[in-house]
């Protein structure tokens, strides 16, 4: 007969090396959809800040707000689309600007392929604010 002495650690380890595994992956995917959440939500509400402030071009500096605010959250510019509304318009005093921001969240450790899309949940968020002042 064989002696079996010591095979229970050996099982018990791969085991648990291929429980971790799928474990671990689900963290990484969860924790990338938070940061993405946050990421749209704080840009979505400085792009309507800087656009309902901003004298000079309010659109370029409410892009520019939008996209440094993602890469304070560690999200790609490219992961997001960004879309404007304006109520009546976007200049005169009074309307409302809302700044939508949706974040393509991709499959963590899976690297990009072209023409196949990897994205693990779409998240956006909407701000609104309104222009205090005429844009020139």
């Amino acid at each position: 007969m064989r002696e079996e002495h010591g095979s229970a650690v050996v099982e018990f380890l791969a085991l648990s090396v291929l429980l971790m595994i799928p474990v671990v992956w689900f963290l990484l995917a969860i924790g990338q959809v938070q940061a993405a959440t946050y990421a749209a939500t704080g840009a979505a509400d400085q792009g309507a800040k800087v656009h309902t402030t901003s004298t000079v071009s309010p659109e370029v500096a409410a892009e520019q707000a939008v996209t440094r605010t993602l890469s304070d959250y560690g999200v790609s510019a490219e992961h997001a689309t960004v879309t404007r509304q304006c109520t009546p318009d976007c200049t005169s005093s009074g309307s409302v600007v809302s700044i939508t921001v949706e974040v393509h969240v991709p499959l963590p450790g899976l690297p990009r392929i072209s023409g196949v899309d990897l994205t693990l949940v779409n998240v956006s968020a909407t701000a609104s604010d309104v222009v205090r002042q005429e844009v020139p």
